[in-house]
């Protein structure tokens, strides 16, 4: 098995070898999509974002392949490009009725659009037009087929260490199907037409034919026909005002981005291709009009969930693993209907929206006993209904949104942003989702990773620019939990902070130091005077300071280097430490080729230091890696494109881990101190 030190002695040859190369930067729409993917995902330290990420990854890459012109655009449709909001979608459409755009630098000349913003946008926004020769002509095939494409994905991922999972029989608990992650996506689409298909197996899944994947999705979509936006048969996403109601998949939120994140912009109805399992919805959605613009939708399909007796389940699974005898007993063995719609009025005021639906399950949802699940959904049916507003008051651009579910919860968010000065932004928000507030279907801005209910919180962001170099940005997050919630049961509170310092020393280096700090209250126990065992309400801390240099040494090498040290203690307990340090290569060794490599030294005292790095992989694939124990990570991949319909990724990594004798628990235990996987994917597009 290659070593660490193999591979890092590989990547110095590499650079050394390299850096005589001259080469032209790989695209820069690729860069900058990862770059936003990175910003939005590293700081939520977390590895379940990474599945509903993925939808976030393909809306940005197709939003690259189809870039909206600026000289025709609606508001809504420069609403999804990043960076946008209502304030300078509002200051480009006036100015461009005066002042057409020649090219996309002229863009800067529009109130309220910096250099950094016009980076962040650039990618994808256009000065050409869609061709309108075909419009109208429904009957004729060149109409449908304008601007078509066609997209065949295919990738191969497995750990190449040992699993107690696959050396167990079946009938004790042991995984049915092999090792190998296997996934393919077939996609036709053009201007206005969308047909696609994507199937996954997870590892440890059965596979026995081409139609008998664990997971299979497909949709049939009409898009930008007339007042006909969106039609889909099939399956789909529905992200509407603040994400209260319906909001499916991921979106921008707290992290390095401080100002733009906390009001969302609604992507709408969108077809879906994701391999996430749970995040969509199935059945047919249209959504019509301009000013007035309506969507109506209804979704039946089948979930996974834990059977307690008869008809009675918990709610549905959200994993879509489905690999031991158990796990495929329970697959799609409840339905779950879901019908709304929603209204939305652009006027000179803003946008006014209105959204609702009501879900029904074939099966009786019990909540639990656990006092985190007090107030939880129970029942067959449930309902939510929403308001929401975007507009500008002056130069200050609001947003709010209001919530009702069924049982009488509510749940609101409220907030601003505003220039201050010439180069200064700000923003504030305040939401309040009431403990009983059930609305499962949406995903409002907070400290909470799954559905917006039992959080108070207040928001304060702002970011300047010192001067061309130098830009400071920070935010404030304090929140509380009125009702118990996991690992608690009581009420509690937190405080979130977080600094970053952003320096452009040249064009070719640039760097950041980031600080956060984050405390919130957490039980332990202690035996009493009595001798009695009693818990208490204490303190968790855990405090980071990351320090990041990127240096692009020639046309053709980027170097870039970490470290991080985080500080953590829990409740009435010592305090811990955790390092990492990496070292980040990219080489663009010719216009096809392109290989990323890193190796990472890490030194926690335990899980609950951890730290986390995100790695290039696979595209569409997010990696958000925990590390902890003390070790040695290393990983490259290869980026190859020999023709140009032909793209070939490959990724192989190696984790270390110092004074174990086994890896993770349970099924996914492995015996030694090594981890090693490997994955190859493989494009044709034309």
């Amino acid at each position: 098995m290659i070593s660490v030190r193999k591979i890092a002695f590989l990547i110095f040859i590499g650079c050394a070898f390299t850096g005589s190369l001259i080469a032209q930067v790989k695209d820069s729409a690729k860069v900058q999509i990862e770059k936003q993917l990175e910003e939005a995902l590293e700081e939520q330290e977390t590895e379940e974002g990474e599945l509903a990420g993925e939808q976030l990854a393909q809306f940005l890459e197709e939003l690259a392949a189809n870039p909206v012109n600026i000289n025709s655009a609606s508001v809504n449709d420069l609403l999804q490009i990043p960076g946008f909001n209502l304030k300078i979608a509002r200051a480009l459409i006036s100015y461009r009725n005066e002042n057409p755009f020649v090219n996309k630098g002229d863009i800067l000349k529009v109130s309220g659009i910096g250099r950094a913003t016009y980076t962040r946008m650039r990618p994808y926004i256009t000065v050409g037009g869609a061709s309108s020769r075909f419009r109208d002509l429904y009957t004729n095939p060149n109409y449908w087929l304008d601007g078509n494409s066609f997209e065949y994905i295919t990738r191969y991922q497995q750990e190449l260490n040992d699993q107690r999972g696959y050396e167990i029989p079946d009938s004790s608990g042991g995984y049915l199907g092999s090792q190998g992650k296997y996934y393919q996506r077939f996609r036709m689409s053009s201007r206005h037409l969308s047909i696609n298909l994507t199937q996954e197996k997870d590892a440890g899944e059965t596979l026995n034919g081409p139609t008998a994947f664990d997971y299979t999705s497909g949709h049939i979509a009409l898009t930008e026909n007339g007042k006909l936006k969106d039609l889909v048969i099939g399956d789909y996403a529905l992200n509407f005002g603040q994400g209260l109601v319906l909001w499916t998949g991921a979106a921008f939120g707290k992290g390095r981005e401080v100002v733009g994140t906390t009001g969302k912009n609604e992507r709408g109805l969108r077809a879906y291709g994701s391999a996430q399992e749970t995040d969509f919805f199935r059945g047919v959605a249209a959504t019509y009009g301009e000013k007035i613009e309506t969507t109506v939708f209804y979704s039946n399909r089948p979930r996974t969930a834990y059977v307690i007796e008869g008809d009675t389940t918990r709610f549905p699974s959200s994993s879509g693993f489905h690999r031991t005898l158990n796990e495929k007993e329970r697959r799609n063995n409840i339905d779950q209907k879901t019908y709304g719609g929603r209204i939305r009025i652009d006027t000179p005021l803003g946008l006014f929206g209105a959204t609702g639906y009501r879900t029904e399950f074939s099966s009786y949802i019990d909540r639990g006993n656990g006092l985190s699940n007090l107030y939880d959904f129970e029942g067959k049916e449930n309902s939510v209904f929403g308001l929401d507003y975007r507009g500008l008051i002056g130069n200050v651009l609001a947003f709010v949104e209001i919530a009702q579910s069924r049982n009488g919860g509510t749940g609101g968010i409220a907030g601003i942003e505003s220039p201050i000065g010439f180069k200064t932004d700000f923003t504030m928000a305040y939401r309040n989702y009431e403990r009983h507030f059930q609305s499962f279907m949406g995903d409002g801005f907070g400290e909470s990773s799954s559905d917006p209910r039992n959080e108070e919180g207040f928001y304060i962001g702002i970011r300047h620019g010192l001067n061309d170099k130098i830009a400071l940005s920070g935010y404030v997050d304090q929140y509380r939990f009125d009702a118990p919630r996991s690992g608690i049961d009581q009420s509690s509170q937190g405080f979130d902070v977080l600094g970053l310092m952003e320096v452009d020393f040249n064009s070719n280096l640039n760097g950041y130091v980031l600080i956060r700090s984050e405390t919130k209250d957490d039980t332990f126990s202690e035996i009493n005077d009595r001798g009695v065992e009693e818990e208490f309400i204490g303190e968790q801390r855990r405090s980071s300071v990351r320090t990041q240099i990127e240096y692009q040494l020639s046309r053709s090498i980027r170097l870039r280097s970490r470290i991080e040290l985080v500080e953590s203690q829990g409740a009435n307990e010592d305090k811990e430490y955790g390092m990492l340090l990496y070292q980040d290569i990219r080489v663009q060794a010719s216009g096809k080729l392109q290989i990323d490599a890193r190796v990472t030294v890490f030194d926690t005292d335990s899980f609950d230091s951890r730290v986390f790095q995100f790695e290039n992989d696979l595209l569409y694939v997010l990696s958000n890696t925990a590390l902890s124990g003390q070790g040695q990570r290393a990983y490259f991949v290869l980026n190859y494109e020999p023709t140009d319909f032909l793209e070939i990724w490959f990724k192989y990594s190696l984790s270390v881990f110092e004074n174990v004798n086994f890896i993770s628990s349970g099924l996914n235990e492995i015996e030694g101190n090594k981890n090693s996987d490997f994955g190859i994917q493989a494009r044709v597009k034309f």
